[in-house]
Parts: structure tokens; sequence; C-alpha cells
């Protein structure tokens, strides 16, 4: 859904730091993840699960921190990772990306993207010999997503709904949602009898990257509930927490694991937000694999011609019970390997010198929503 990297509140990263594996020092294959933030529950569970499958893969993870404005400077982490010794990079930014494959390209080293659509370049590196391809974050289009929260507000009763988004420059798969939910609700009106049909905030607000205005409330008053596309848990929560507007139902993407948040979800405490979203750290399995499986001189059966973008399936939580799950069996929740969806065994299966095909990689990712981590 992104274009400059993973959306909402799944932005992961941390300083420069390395992790190291068992096996022998001279077989690892190293791989640079250039990420962009360095706390939250994103950055410690990519953290553990990337550790906890190193040994069995026999990789060292370095890792450094990207600019969201700077290409120069990602050419600089990248040179870096090269002279680091790096045979690959799994990065979360499409940012210097032509500039960095070229020195990749120098170094025989390869990228693949990680909740990353490389919405800016995909069409112009998808070809290159050292892009392997991208997870993005989530579905690389933004329709369902819209739909789906068209279907709750519809069937849960709301009648004034606000819409706030980031700006499409930077997320232009948040105008597919927003127009799928308009077009929902649209084609609702059509039969619904007056006094049960549903108003629509006319313009949709763009947030700059900055929390949300408390004068939004009074340019739209009588909401009763706000569709956020954007990190509505960072940017939009926290001013209706002041403005003391938390009557009003927030479905929005992102995530916290503070208690102080997560209190005041479904029908606990304010019972102001309604609906969560976060993609899964293990997502991070498919540039790894498809690394690997070049920098080891192999290649799927059914290897993609050209480098592929892969939606990965995320978590959705809807009410108090799959919010409880979440907290018992997400790895994304716990900070611990022991939670995650797959272990380094099943990870090594994926890869092609042990029989995995790249059908089976896009699978693994997409097998990853709250209904699979109930059945786990």
């Amino acid at each position: 859904l992104v274009t400059f990297g993973t959306a909402c509140a799944l932005c992961v990263g941390m300083g420069s730091s390395l992790v190291a594996c068992g096996g022998n020092s001279g077989d690892k294959i190293k791989i640079g993840v250039g990420l962009y933030q360095d706390s939250g529950p994103a950055v410690t569970a990519t953290k553990a699960y990337l550790a906890g499958i190193a040994d069995e893969l026999n990789c060292e993870f370095t890792y450094v921190t990207l600019s969201q404005t700077d290409e120069a400077a990602n050419k600089g982490h990248a040179q870096t990772l090269i002279s680091q010794g790096c045979q690959g990079m799994i990065l979360t930014m499409d940012s210097g990306t032509t500039s960095i494959l070229e020195e990749c390209k120098k170094a025989g080293v390869y990228v693949a993207g990680y909740l990353c659509d490389y919405e800016i370049s995909y069409d112009t590196i998808k070809t290159n010999e050292n892009f392997l391809g991208t997870v993005v974050d989530g579905s690389y289009t933004g329709t369902a997503w819209g739909q789906h929260i068209a279907e709750r507000v519809i069937a849960e009763g709301y009648k004034n709904i606000g819409m706030i988004k980031f700006p499409e420059f930077a997320y232009p798969h948040q105008v597919e949602m927003d127009a799928a939910f308009r077009e929902a609700i649209a084609e609702y009106n059509e039969t619904a009898e007056a006094g049960n049909q549903i108003t629509v905030q006319a313009t949709t607000t763009n947030l700059n990257f900055a929390p949300l205005d408390s004068s939004y409330f009074s340019q739209n008053p009588n909401l009763d509930a706000i569709y956020a596309m954007c990190a509505g848990i960072d940017f939009v929560y926290p001013t209706m927490v002041s403005a003391g507007k938390t009557n009003i139902k927030l479905f929005t993407a992102g995530f916290s694991t503070a208690d102080d948040t997560l209190n005041n979800f479904g029908t606990s405490g304010n019972g102001c937000i309604q609906e969560l979203v976060f993609s899964n750290a293990e997502a991070i399995t498919y540039p790894l694999v498809m690394l690997i499986n070049k920098i080891s001189g192999n290649e799927f059966t059914d290897n993609p011609t050209e480098a592929a973008r892969v939606d990965s399936s995320q978590i959705i939580i809807t009410n108090n019970e799959e919010l409880n799950v979440v907290k018992q069996k997400a790895m994304y929740y716990t900070g611990k390997y022991a939670n995650a969806f797959l272990t380094g065994k099943d990870v090594k299966a994926l890869l092609a010198e042990n029989g995995g095909t790249h059908a089976k990689l896009v699978e693994t990712v997409q097998s990853m929503t709250i209904e699979d981590l109930k059945a786990l």
C-alpha cells in the first residue's frame, strides 16, 4: 500500500547492528536490512524473527536506518552495507533505488523489498537482474479494505462518517481505499430509506504526517465514526482523546501494544477504537528466500520472469476476541520468536534447493491472517 515503505504503524527500523548466526563464519550469507524507525513493536518483532531463523539458514543480518527524504543518504547506506560484505539487501523504502541498484550491480549484490510496493521505480527496475522483487504491505490495491470498512459501517448503523488519510504522493493506494468506501456507501444509499442513509465527509482530510488538528471536529460536527486510512492510532486517536471525542468510533490502520490504547478497543474502556490492522514481520520471509536462492546459485522452477510485487496478508482485528488472540499468539505483540508463524526449518524448506517453489513462498506470506493465527 505504500510508496516510501511500510504504512501506518508498520514502519520498522533500527541503527546499525549485527546479528550473527551459527555455522562456519566463512559460509554465512550476509544480508543487509535497511529499515527506518528505531523503536516499536514492528522493530522488536522483525529483529526477533530474523535472529530466530538465522542459525537454521546460516545467515547474519546487518541493519541500517534509511532516510525518508534523503536519497543520497540511502545510497550511502547501501554503500556501507556493501563495504561490510553484504551479499544481499532487504529494503523498506523506494528511495534512491536506481542509484542503489547501480552500486549493487557493480558489487554483485542483490536487492529485494519488504513491506514496500516500489511504486516510484517498479516499472523501471522489475527487469533489473539485481532486483529480486518485493513483498507489499498488505494488498497492493486498497479496494478490499475500503469495501470491508463500508460493510462494517453499514452493518453497525453509523450515519455520519469522517474520512482521513495521508497525502496521495506518499500513499497513493489510500485513494483506492477512499474511493472503494465511498462507492460502497453510495450503492447502499441508493436503496436505503431516507432515515437510514449514510453521510460521508465530502472531502477527505489529508494529514501531512502530523497529528490531526482538534479543529477537525468543529469543521465536521455530528460524526459518529471516522475511517482513518492513515496510521490513526498515532495520528488521530490521541487528538480524539485530548478533544474529548472518544464517543466517535475509529476504524483505522496501525497497531499499538500500549495498554492505554488497547484497553479502549472494541467494547472495552471508552470503546472508541473499532478496528486495528498490522502487517506481519514474518512477511520478510519473501525477500529473504529470494535473496538466499540467488546468492546460493539456485532458482525456483517457477521463478517469475521479472521481479514480482507480491501481496502479503495482514492481521485485521475487529473485536475483543481477536485482540485477545493477538495478545496471546502474535509475535508482533509479544516480540517473541516462539510466537512466529514460521520457524527456521519452515523457512529453510521454502528454499529452491530444498524443493521450494515461488508459488509456495507466495502462499506462505499470504497465509498469516487472524484466522491463521487463531488456528495456531
